[in-house]
């Protein structure tokens, strides 16, 4: 092998040595690239956490947006359009507080259904301006989107819509864990409890305070005019009522101490035996020991 052919071959081994240099460094200007343009989890839309599996919007049918466990339908028009991803996020974010306080609502996809107007929302649910949402199932029918998120209890500052959600997950919520048997009062005030709405309810009730100061309903009444729930005074104030009767317990007994007596109505026990094995004692004497309170607030809370 001369001179010349011993040049050649080291300068091509020169060459390949440098090039494939190059080549690494190329990697890593790719990589340190692709790394430049990744998108922080902190600018990420808000709607990636929903993992939503439907977002759909039609100008007459209206829009809907689902994950796996809520389906919000909203009305066809720019505001709800506008409001919609608002309202997902309280709906998910309500699922996700009952879910781990109490359990899941339902085992299957709770549909929310917000009306247009006020009329509609009368003629699905059969109730007033006043109740803002009604549970049939596994779907919620809710007054106007918008109403419920211009209001606000004065005490705690949280929207309409966040207390409905919360309430109506945890009545739900509830009702699956009793295997639908806590009684009426019981689930509606505990409910009223997850989602701050005590405030709210005393509110409300002191708006009737001269026509039901003396207002001493039994809990079977309570139960009924709940259920019923058609004359607006009647019923905040047994709302109200139910509240108070929810506060005294937890004067005696633990939260945790109530859901578990509420998941012995799931497993099969009746109220008293729930409550013997819970409490101490039998579910009338339970009643008794709570059944101290106001029909009405003070009146300093009239509105």
């Amino acid at each position: 092998m001369n001179q010349f052919t011993k040049i050649t071959i080291l300068a091509l081994a020169v060459i390949l040595v440098v090039g494939t240099g190059c080549d690494k460094g190329s990697d890593k200007s790719e990589k340190k690239s692709e790394d430049s343009f990744r998108i922080p989890d902190s600018l990420l839309t808000p709607k990636d956490r929903f993992q939503l599996v439907l977002d759909e919007y039609h100008p007459i049918k209206g829009g809907v947006m689902a994950n796996r466990d809520i389906s919000l339908h909203y009305p066809a028009s720019g505001i709800y359009r506008f409001i919609s991803n608002k309202m997902f996020s309280i709906a998910f974010d309500s699922y996700n507080i009952i879910e781990e306080k109490i359990g899941r609502p339902t085992q299957g996809k709770i549909v929310c259904i917000g009306a247009k107007d006020m009329d509609e929302h009368k003629f699905l649910t059969r109730k007033e301006w006043w109740y803002y949402g009604v549970i049939k199932g596994d779907t919620i029918y809710f007054e106007p989107y918008d109403i419920m998120l211009k209001r606000k209890s004065r005490e705690s500052g949280q929207t309409i819509a966040q207390i409905a959600f919360l309430q109506k997950f945890a009545q739900m919520a509830l009702r699956e864990k009793s295997g639908d048997k806590i009684p009426r009062w019981l689930r509606e005030s505990a409910a009223s409890y997850f989602a701050h709405e005590g405030s709210v309810l005393k509110e409300q009730a002191a708006q009737f305070r001269e026509d039901y100061l003396d207002f001493k309903p039994t809990v079977d009444e309570l139960n009924s005019y709940l259920e019923i729930a058609q004359e607006m005074a009647l019923t905040r104030i047994s709302f109200y009522i139910a509240y108070q009767m929810f506060e005294n317990l937890l004067d005696l007994y633990s939260i945790e101490e109530i859901l578990i007596f509420t998941e012995k109505l799931g497993e099969g026990s009746s109220l008293d035996k729930g409550s013997i094995e819970v409490f101490g004692i039998d579910y009338k004497a339970l009643i008794k020991e709570i059944s101290d309170y106001q029909a009405v607030p003070e009146a300093s809370w009239k509105m």
